[in-house]
């Protein structure tokens, strides 16, 4: 069927109907929180090795003090990898999700005191290495929050795996402070 536009132009009803669903189509943000995930979508982010993470807002031994009220839901995890003691398995962070984009949110500090404000994370999709996101101590002990230390907007549409690795074989001691997962 051909339609008939304003100032001459002539569509199929085939070519409406795609534009009026590519109008109607937007993305939706899902923010999955370190702790208590996202129940409306039923996601929760799964930390490796057990016990290798601490919910860092009841953390007794964690170094990091952080301002709650700067903080997503008010909760962080805390991991650190240590280069003197390395763990017998990575210290990981995964998800799985169904989306095109993804942005991974921490706390980071260059502080070179306690705690040790070195960042070495490794990022993973689907099994495969897709960046990473290192940030060298420098002195400054003043903590950055909702800082995206991954961000990737171009995934195929999809359920997808994801993994955050804090720390690396042969590298320096590592501080993770994850906040929260964002997916859309």
């Amino acid at each position: 069927m051909l339609l008939s536009w304003p100032g001459g132009r002539i569509f199929t009803l085939f070519s409406c109907t795609f534009f009026a669903t590519l109008v109607n189509a937007a993305l939706v943000n899902v923010t999955i929180d370190d702790t208590f995930g996202n129940t409306q979508e039923n996601l929760q982010i799964i930390y490796q090795p057990p016990g290798a993470w601490s919910p860092g807002q009841s953390c007794t031994n964690c170094e990091a003090h952080l301002d709650a009220t700067q903080i997503y839901n008010g909760t962080w995890h805390d991991t650190t990898y240590l280069s003197d003691n390395p763990p017998s398995s990575p210290l990981s962070a995964s998800l799985t999700f169904d989306g095109v984009a993804i942005y991974v949110y921490c706390i980071v500090t260059q502080s070179s005191t306690d705690p040790f404000g070195n960042s070495d994370m490794t990022f993973y999709l689907d099994g495969v290495e897709v960046g990473n996101f290192t940030l060298p101590p420098d002195g400054d002990s003043t903590y950055h929050y909702n800082f995206p230390v991954y961000v990737n907007e171009s995934i195929p549409s999809g359920k997808h795996s994801f993994m955050l690795v804090n720390g690396r074989a042969g590298g320096q001691t590592a501080l993770a402070l994850l906040d929260s997962i964002v997916f859309s």
